[in-house]
């Protein structure tokens, strides 16, 4: 099976770091081969960068900063799977559901008084399995947090939130979601060292977007051990993600946001000389 950007590839990956034809993973006496096709980026193994390698255990595997599993599964690990896989589904259907029920309210509040930034950021850390996180809105220029979980202010101008940052910054610069998983150390690029600092296990990141207009992010973390996120799991939170969009640009077009007060969390002040402009 060759692995890249090209569209003739079996495992397709869209992804700038992935060259058209990245690399190969085949099956030779019984066992399990990866061949990097000399790539710009590098494959990598456990973290290892190879050339060709021989796989006769479930592992993690990188192409460029894409990391994908590789599991070795019989029957009844086959069946675990799909199980798993229907109930995060069933999980965010009724995520879904909750955040649809808040938003035909006119005021955004549910019979518990729940906003719908509150509730999707409620929603993502769940499906995510994180334990704290906020929502970022844009309001004329200026960035700042509309909901908070488990997070203070002065939780996130200290250098152990240093990873943190960059991951808003890299997801908003990029307009793309920016997950960190920790998989034996090896991360994606760049935001490894403040992170694994930070102490944090997961981390992802979704920009709220408006065709290429940034309207915020979403971030979620978590420092305790659990099962990493996997492309289903990214796939679910961007659903949230644009419901969430949805509602913003329909009270920003009823000059909502714009009505309410300001709060000492500024985005812009916390970022300092990094500065987020929209």
């Amino acid at each position: 099976m060759r692995i890249g950007r090209a569209d003739d590839c079996g495992l397709r990956l869209e992804h700038p770091s992935i060259s058209r034809a990245h690399a190969e993973l085949f099956a030779r006496d019984g066992r399990w081969q990866l061949v990097d096709l000399h790539s710009k980026n590098g494959s990598f193994v456990e973290g290892a960068r190879i050339d060709s390698a021989v796989i006769d255990t479930s592992c993690w595997l990188r192409f460029g900063d894409v990391h994908c599993e590789f599991a070795l599964l019989d029957g009844a690990a086959a069946e675990a799977d799909a199980r798993r896989r229907s109930e995060r589904r069933l999980t965010a259907t009724a995520c879904t559901a909750h955040l649809d029920a808040i938003a035909r309210n006119d005021s955004a509040d549910d019979a518990s008084g729940q906003s719908l930034p509150d509730a999707s950021l409620r929603a993502v850390a769940e499906l995510a399995g994180c334990s704290r996180g906020f929502l970022l809105v844009d309001t004329h220029g200026r960035y700042r947090v509309l909901a908070a979980l488990a997070l203070e202010p002065s939780q996130m101008i200290g250098r152990e939130f240093a990873g943190s940052l960059s991951a808003v910054t890299r997801a908003i610069e990029q307009r793309r979601p920016v997950v960190f998983n920790d998989i034996g150390g090896d991360a994606w690029p760049g935001a490894c060292a403040s992170v694994v600092q930070g102490g944090l296990r997961t981390l992802v990141c979704l920009p709220l977007l408006d065709g290429d207009r940034v309207l915020g992010a979403i971030y979620a973390d978590r420092r305790e051990p659990g099962p990493p996120l996997t492309t289903l799991d990214l796939e679910l939170l961007e659903a949230f993600a644009e419901r969430t969009a949805l509602w913003l640009i329909a009270h920003r077009a009823r000059e909502d946001l714009a009505m309410v007060p300001p709060t000492p969390l500024d985005w812009n002040s916390i970022l300092g000389e990094r500065m987020l402009e929209t």
